[in-house]
């Protein structure tokens, strides 16, 4: 404990005895130092003391909100049961509450769902900068409250030299002590696994800008921890350079510098800018090795918060299980015929599409697992490339309930990377594949399903869809050709307009989705539905003529 003693001036005695303070070094009273001295320890745990109560009132605040969210989607009205009659979905009633919840759902959802400030935060809505603005007010109010501002001049024994001692060190703990108390909280907006999905619904993608930013805040608040104490013991405490060099050579210093490498590491290679200079996947792998690494320097640092470090281990450790658990649950089983028991790939068919923006790859395969919600997405890994790499596409097909084998279909343009050598295997290009002439068959690896529904499948839980307009462009069919394709076979949109347009460039691209484009167009001439399509191509002569290939109907 002698770093102890000599960091906070502390000297005991026969008669001394220790205080524990949660999260801090003991204290050691009486206090035998100066005057000043010892007003300046008393100055020094106080502060300490409430920081750590600002931490967990940071906590609860954030358990606080997450309850009240599980109690308005519990509390939420549920529609009664609807009949369908005449082709038409209507409610057998509708309370006083249910009409005053719509209104006031349909007023936030107008007010916090558009976009806000695009050009500095991107496309995200105004409810997320609300939440990081709050955020980022609590956190810039409690690092200045509760600080102690005064000055002491105390004298160094045995010199003529003086300490300054104020409550900049008090502050630069406060900052460090919220972005140990702030990194669970981040790591957990980061997880595909997210508990915070389960309690609030909300997608883990979208979680993701608050990652990010609070990811920064971090960064910036162990700078200011780091840059308070390097001017403290190396400018205003004395003699100089000694007490920097001493400072400087502790076992917990050195690792709280490898800390702060860590953490300028995630910032600078988390840059969009330097994402696309050095890859994506690059960033993935980097950022999940660097972080946990990151994680063990700051518990080393300063083991009296290991809690908050443990925790982000925890929650780390635990998406990264559930994850493989998923994907085990999808395809450990037994499969007839000779295969038995065990880990079984889904087997995929691969067609190439080619034109001038580098191909498209449409793949299809059945594999038995519960069915998804339509706008739901997978991640899938192709292991005759890689078994490190692993892709969100969204499923372009509509899932079938049980008994009935889920069948998938993915849209998929070619690029650099992972979707550019799919391309070279489905041209049997790859080495191993010399000698022959298409790979039309590739195993698949699945987890999932992400991300929440786009259409109910029970339309009478809700407010009553009066339209549907479905529009996309190029790959993007993905997300809408299956909404279409399941509200078009449900009796319950009987009657309701259904808009389905797509932007393409060249006429060739319906060839990606050509069999369930004439479905629906078979299923456009039902006299119960009112189904328009309409697709324009962009960049061929025609394309200012290109008539719509369903004809419009009026009910």
């Amino acid at each position: 404990m002698e770093f102890m003693y000599r960091r906070h001036i502390q000297e005991a005695d026969n008669t001394s005895r220790l205080v524990p303070h949660w999260g801090y070094v003991d204290r050691i009273l009486p206090c035998t130092n100066d005057a000043g001295s010892c007003e300046y320890l008393d100055a020094v745990y106080w502060m300490h003391d409430v920081s750590m109560l600002y931490t967990f009132i940071l906590w609860a605040a954030i358990a606080f909100i997450l309850l009240a969210i599980v109690a308005i989607r519990v509390l939420k009205p549920r529609s009664k049961a609807a009949t369908i009659s005449a082709n038409k979905v209507s409610n057998n009633s509708s309370s006083s509450y249910a009409r005053a919840w719509t209104g006031v759902q349909s007023s936030l959802r107008r007010w916090l769902l558009p976009e806000g400030f695009v050009r500095f935060f991107g496309h995200v809505s105004r409810l997320q900068i609300l939440v990081l603005t709050i955020l980022l007010g609590y956190l810039l109010i409690f690092s200045l409250v509760g600080i102690v501002y005064k000055t002491w001049v105390t004298p160094v024994k045995k010199t003529t030299l003086h300490n300054t001692r104020t409550g900049l060190g008090g502050f630069s703990d406060r900052v460090g002590a919220l972005a140990y108390a702030l990194t669970p909280l981040t790591v957990a907006l980061s997880t595909r696994e997210s508990i915070l999905t389960l309690v609030t619904g909300i997608p883990y993608q979208s979680l993701n800008f608050l990652h990010r930013w609070l990811g920064r805040v971090i960064f910036i608040q162990s700078f200011l921890h780091t840059l308070g104490w390097t001017l403290i013991e190396g400018q205003f405490y004395q003699p100089q350079p000694k007490t920097y060099k001493e400072f400087i050579n502790e076992t917990y210093i050195v690792w709280g510098v490898i800390a702060m490498t860590f953490i300028t590491f995630l910032y600078i290679f988390s840059l969009q800018r330097v994402v696309k200079w050095t890859g994506h996947e690059f960033f993935r792998k980097a950022h999940y090795i660097v972080a946990g690494l990151y994680f063990g320097a700051c518990w080393a640092h300063w083991n009296h918060l290991a809690c908050w470090m443990i925790a982000s281990l925890g929650i780390f450790g635990l998406d990264r299980g559930i994850r493989l658990l998923r994907t085990a649950m999808i395809h450990i089983g037994y499969v007839n015929g000779t295969k038995g028991f065990g880990f079984h790939s889904a087997q995929s068919s691969v067609e190439y599409f080619d034109d001038e923006d580098g191909g498209v790859i449409r793949m299809e395969f059945k594999h038995n697992h519960d069915a998804w919600e339509v706008g739901q997405h997978f991640f899938l890994c192709f292991p005759e490339l890689t078994i490190w790499q692993s892709h969100p596409l969204t499923v372009a097909s509509v899932p079938e309930a049980h008994p009935n084998i889920p069948h998938h279909t993915y849209i998929i343009r070619c690029r650099k990377g992972e979707t550019g050598r799919l391309k070279k295997l489905a041209l049997g290009e790859l080495p191993h594949e010399t000698g022959k002439e298409n790979k039309t068959t590739t195993p698949v690896t699945l987890c999932g399903p992400y991300g929440t529904a786009i259409l109910l499948s029970r339309p009478n839980i809700g407010p009553e869809v009066t339209n549907i307009l479905a529009i996309a462009g190029g790959t993007g069919v993905s997300l809408t050709l299956p909404l279409v394709l399941a509200a078009t076979s449900s009796p319950f949109f009987s009657g309701v307009p259904i808009d389905f347009i797509w932007i393409i460039r060249r006429s060739s691209n319906m060839q990606w989705i050509s069999s369930e484009l004439e479905e629906l167009k078979h299923r456009s001439s039902n006299a119960n539905l009112n189904l328009r399509i309409h697709i324009f191509i962009t960049q061929e002569q025609s394309a200012s003529t290109t008539p719509q290939i369903a004809t419009t109907k009026k009910h």
